[in-house]
């Protein structure tokens, strides 16, 4: 998974690049915090969801490179923009949630499970390579 587009409007970056509600909101979280980091336990006591599960969330925004993991035990985890376009983003996503609320939930809902997603993105970027 790449970084995806700083250009991208935020209801498409969810479409494409958000996977469910606990990834949209450690990143809002994050983005609003920033700089400061978390723990994957620390984070996990604000989204309700095990550390398990957080832990997971976090590997996904890292892939993506959204969030950065620090190398200290145990890791933290925090935004670090890679441009200003990417902060722009991040700035209408966070505005987009807390008004459009329910729809984005329902966005994020609707769409195939994680593993048919992942499956498609892998195969997008094996066609991508040829």
């Amino acid at each position: 998974m790449t970084a995806p587009d700083p250009g991208t409007n935020p209801y498409d970056f969810i479409v494409e690049n958000i996977d469910s509600v606990p990834h949209l909101e450690a990143l809002v979280l994050l983005w609003n915090s920033r700089p400061v980091g978390w723990s994957c336990d620390e984070l996990a006591s604000r989204l309700y969801v095990t550390a398990e599960r957080t832990a997971r969330v976090l590997r996904d925004l890292a892939r993506m490179q959204l969030v950065a993991e620090s190398s200290g035990s145990p890791p933290k985890y925090s935004f670090v923009p890679k441009s200003e376009q990417q902060n722009e983003l991040l700035a209408s996503l966070d505005q987009v949630y807390r008004k459009d609320l329910v729809r984005i939930s329902t966005m994020i809902h609707s769409k195939a499970s994680s593993n048919v997603r992942e499956f498609a993105r892998a195969f997008n970027l094996k066609q991508e390579k040829k």
